[in-house]
């Protein structure tokens, strides 16, 4: 069950320039993004933030509980990895759509198996709905097999310098294919939080999660990314 609310970072509410919307992956809470949502409203004029969960959330679902609902979404991303247009991305079009109708730029940010969506949703909106300058951000992802077109001029994957299991996950290419032969228009490695290792590694990379660098310079997971994705697309600034 798909879930969406706007974040209180927002700066704006109707008729804004810029609307970010974030993509949760497996096992995601509501406040998943939070941290992420108050770097994005420092960055960008009139912002709408908009929080997506493809497959639903973890919140209020503890113990034991969580392996059916773990086994639920994988099910539906192993679904979803294997269409160009599941009925999903064609609902979470129609919630961009209503959003964001009239906003100069639009930004997907997904996380884990929400970047796949974050991909084939701005994929269909440009295909059968005319937005054309959608960009799209993909954070700790399983690769999946992309074709060699223009859209993934637009297309960032961004990954950190710890081994994540989640990033070796599939290819983007099918050797000898040529349909399957794209590759993402920018592959991104970044400096995360070097203390967590493994899920944790992979589950931080939108969260405050502060640490200082051997030079003993200050970082935060949140700021460092969110200040990649505006250096690549500052939009319209202060």
């Amino acid at each position: 069950m798909i879930e969406t609310f706007i974040s209180p970072h927002s700066t704006c509410t109707t008729h804004c320039r810029t609307v970010v919307f974030f993509f949760g992956g497996v096992l995601t809470y509501r406040n998943n993004f939070e941290d992420a949502a108050c770097e994005i409203a420092k960055k960008y004029e009139q912002v709408k933030i908009v929080m997506i969960f493809p497959y639903g959330t973890a919140n209020q679902v503890e113990g034991a509980s969580l392996i059916p609902l773990l086994s639920r979404q994988l099910t539906e991303v192993t679904y979803d990895m294997a269409r160009a247009s599941s009925t999903r991305v064609q609902k979470i079009s129609q919630i961009i759509r209503d959003q964001a109708i009239d906003a100069e730029h639009i930004l997907l940010i997904g996380h884990s198996a929400g970047g796949v969506i974050a991909y084939r949703t701005g994929l269909y909106l440009e295909k059968y709905e005319g937005f054309n300058h959608t960009q799209v951000f993909a954070v700790g992802s399983p690769k999946f097999y992309l074709k060699d077109i223009p859209f993934n001029n637009r297309f960032t994957y961004i990954t950190g310098q710890n081994p994540d299991k989640i990033t070796r996950i599939g290819s983007w290419r099918i050797p000898g294919s040529k349909i399957y032969s794209g590759t993402p228009g920018h592959e991104i490695q970044m400096n995360f939080n070097p203390d967590h290792r493994g899920r944790m590694f992979h589950a931080t990379y939108f969260l405050k999660s502060a640490w200082t660098d051997a030079n003993e310079v200050f970082h935060t997971n949140a700021e460092d990314l969110i200040s990649k994705i505006h250096e690549l697309y500052p939009g319209k600034v202060r």
